[in-house]
C-alpha cells in the first residue's frame, strides 16, 4: 500500500491531500447521474452504491456533490451546454473532443440470465435470435455488433427502464432470457416475492463508466480524489454493503506496476 501511495504522490507532483485535510469545502458541484436504478442509484433516498462512491470522491476534492438525475440519454447534451459539472458518461471517440474524462470509477457488469430449469445452451450472442429475451434499455446499442445483429429481427425482443420488470418476467416464464448488470439483477433477485435458480452467462466484456467534465482541473482533482478511495478500506466496505461482494476492480493508470 504504501508503494502504490509513494507513486500516486510523484504522478501527481505531490498534490494530494488525504481526506481529513479537507475541512474547508468550496462550491458545490452539480453531478449529473442516470435515473432510478438501485442498487446503484435509489431516488427516493437519494443513495446507493454510485451515489456514495460519487459523494465520497467528491468531498475529497473538497466539494459537496449535488446530484441532477437525468435520462442517461440527455447527459452529454446537458454537461456540454453548461448545466452540470459532472457527469457519469462513457467515453465516445467521435464526440468529445471538448470533454474531460476521469479515470474509471464504475465497473458494469452486463450478463445474461436464464432459468436453470429451462437447461439453455448459449455460448454466443447469435444464440439468441429465436428467444423470448427482456433486455435493459439501449442494450442494442452497446453490447457490439454481434449482439445487434442477432436481436434485430427477432420478434421476441425487448427493451425496458423498468429492470425489475425484467426479473419479474424472467421468474414468471414471460422471459426466457434477461439482459442486464449482474448487480442489479442480484437485487432484483433477492427481493423477488417468488425467485427461481437461474444460470447466469457471461457473453459481454464490462463497460467502464468515466466522470466527464468541461473542466480539466476538476478532472485532475476528481482523480486524486478517486484514486484516494480506491486504495482506503471505505471502498471494499461499500462494495460489501451493497453488493456482498467485491466485484469492482478498475483500471487506473496511477497504479505502480508490480
Amino acid at each position: 500500500m504504501r508503494k502504490l501511495f509513494g507513486c500516486f504522490a510523484l504522478l501527481i507532483c505531490g498534490l494530494w491531500l488525504p481526506a481529513s485535510h479537507l475541512t474547508v469545502q468550496a462550491a458545490a458541484l452539480n453531478v449529473l447521474v442516470g435515473q432510478n436504478k438501485p442498487p446503484y442509484i435509489r431516488l427516493e433516498t437519494v443513495s446507493g452504491y454510485e451515489l456514495e462512491l460519487l459523494r465520497e470522491i467528491v468531498r475529497r476534492m473538497g466539494h459537496e456533490a449535488v446530484f441532477v438525475f437525468v435520462p442517461n440519454s440527455r447527459i452529454r447534451g446537458l454537461l456540454e451546454s453548461g448545466n452540470g459539472d459532472i457527469a457519469s458518461l462513457q467515453p465516445n471517440d467521435t464526440a468529445d473532443a471538448e470533454l474531460y474524462f476521469s479515470q474509471p470509477y464504475i465497473r458494469y457488469q452486463n450478463v445474461l440470465v436464464t432459468l436453470a430449469r429451462d437447461e439453455l445452451t448459449i455460448t454466443h450472442p447469435a444464440d439468441l435470435s429465436d428467444k423470448q429475451v427482456v433486455a435493459f434499455q439501449g442494450a442494442s446499442r452497446v453490447l457490439g455488433a454481434d449482439y445487434r445483429d442477432a436481436v434485430v429481427h427477432n420478434t421476441g425482443y425487448l427493451e425496458t427502464v423498468d429492470q425489475k420488470a425484467q426479473v419479474d418476467m424472467l421468474f414468471s416464464g414471460r422471459a426466457q432470457a434477461i439482459v442486464l448488470d449482474r448487480n442489479i439483477f442480484m437485487h432484483h433477485q433477492q427481493t423477488s416475492g417468488s425467485p427461481a435458480a437461474v444460470q447466469i452467462h457471461e457473453l459481454f466484456n464490462s463497460s467502464l463508466y468515466r466522470a466527464a467534465f468541461r473542466d480539466p482541473q476538476l478532472q485532475r482533482s476528481f482523480d486524486r480524489a478517486l484514486l484516494s478511495v480506491l486504495m482506503d478500506n471505505w471502498y471494499q466496505q461499500l462494495q460489501l454493503r451493497y453488493f456482498m461482494q467485491l466485484n469492482q476492480q478498475l483500471p487506473n493508470r496511477f497504479y505502480c506496476d508490480d
